[in-house]
């Protein structure tokens, strides 16, 4: 089942809160939102307006665009949350790491290629 673009937008705000160790209670309170709002975004039951995205953006040092790539492809929420979080890991990471990183994962899924 893909995801439609509140589902997308609530898992990568959620994946880059959790990296931030922040609670929906201090992205509610830094965006003048309830955490009900919150909970709600992450969990893709509200679609935020233009403003609040913006500032939800601008709390979690996220470009905006980030929050509105594509999940066409996602099957699960158990995938689309591990690519949310995935992005998130590798927009930490200095250039030399992120080239290491997705060395590992071609070579791993080559591997699994070769596998199955």
């Amino acid at each position: 089942m893909a995801y439609d673009l509140k589902h997308t937008i609530g898992l990568r705000v959620r994946a880059r809160r959790l990296a931030l160790n922040l609670t929906q209670e201090q992205v509610a309170e830094a965006i003048d939102r309830t955490v009900e709002t919150v909970s709600n975004i992450e969990r893709g039951k509200a679609f935020p307006g233009l403003d609040t995205l913006e500032q939800i953006s601008r709390v979690l040092n996220l470009p905006l665009d980030a929050l509105f790539g594509s999940m066409d492809m996602v099957a699960s929420p158990r995938r689309a949350e591990l690519r949310a979080r995935l992005l998130v890991v590798a927009d930490a990471l200095t250039d030399i790491d992120l080239e290491i990183a997705l060395r590992q994962m071609e070579a791993l899924a080559q591997g699994r290629e070769r596998r199955g």
